[in-house]
């Protein structure tokens, strides 16, 4: 009798405990359930738009390349548009950042230098990456010195950060100072170049220009 009392009392107990704690342990199963699908949603979601933003940078890079036949006015018309999506679409994603680099140089090779300085400008502000904070650099500075604005050409090589593009750097600065008529700036500045050379490689065009100063000074 105790037995079947103590069972009793056991449901009883277990009946009030779902009253006082029930709905409660249903929200939180609830909310639970949907933490789980919904970052499962979610992760979803990314691989689409990763798969999304690779598909539009593959477009853009065959019409940066196209074929012989094709319209070269209308293939620049559709890599700025292809490049202007994926940066308003997937301007999180790597591929609007490289693609933003890869418009620039075709703008470049337009001679549409305002389109260029939008594109690496855009991508100098969203960029962490040395590798593409270093490039973009560079080419804002190739830009800038084609445009004779030497300063700020100069001024932008400061964020060249990657030691491997270093010594490109400081070739860009020798000749923006040899634009300006300083040659014992641009002497040093190729140099240094010289100097961040890896072992075992060589720039023929480099030391040429360091041999033409030298022999112009002697």
């Amino acid at each position: 009798m105790n037995e079947v009392r103590t069972d009793e009392e056991q449901v009883e107990a277990l009946k009030n405990w779902w009253k006082e704690n029930g709905k409660s342990l249903v929200i939180m199963i609830v909310v639970a359930l949907a933490a789980v699908y919904g970052f499962k949603a979610w992760q979803q979601q990314g691989i689409e738009s990763s798969e999304n933003a690779s598909a539009l940078y593959q477009q853009l890079v065959d019409v940066v390349v196209p074929s012989a036949d094709a319209d070269k006015k209308e293939n620049y018309a559709t890599s700025k548009h292809l490049a202007k999506t994926l940066r308003d679409d997937f301007s999180d994603s790597q591929y609007a950042k490289l693609g933003a680099l890869l418009m620039a140089k075709v703008a470049v090779n337009e001679g549409d230098l305002t389109r260029a300085e939008q594109e690496l400008d855009w991508l100098l502000s969203v960029a962490k990456k040395p590798l593409l904070v270093s490039i973009a650099s560079i080419r804002k500075s190739q830009i800038l010195a084609q445009q004779e604005k030497y300063q700020m050409a100069l001024d932008i090589l400061s964020k060249v950060s990657l030691v491997s593009l270093k010594g490109q750097s400081s070739e860009l600065q020798g000749d923006i100072y040899l634009s300006q008529g300083e040659k014992d700036k641009a002497r040093t500045a190729y140099e240094k170049a010289v100097s961040l050379q890896s072992a075992g490689t060589s720039n023929p065009v480099l030391t040429m220009k360091l041999n033409d100063l030298t022999a112009e000074e002697g």
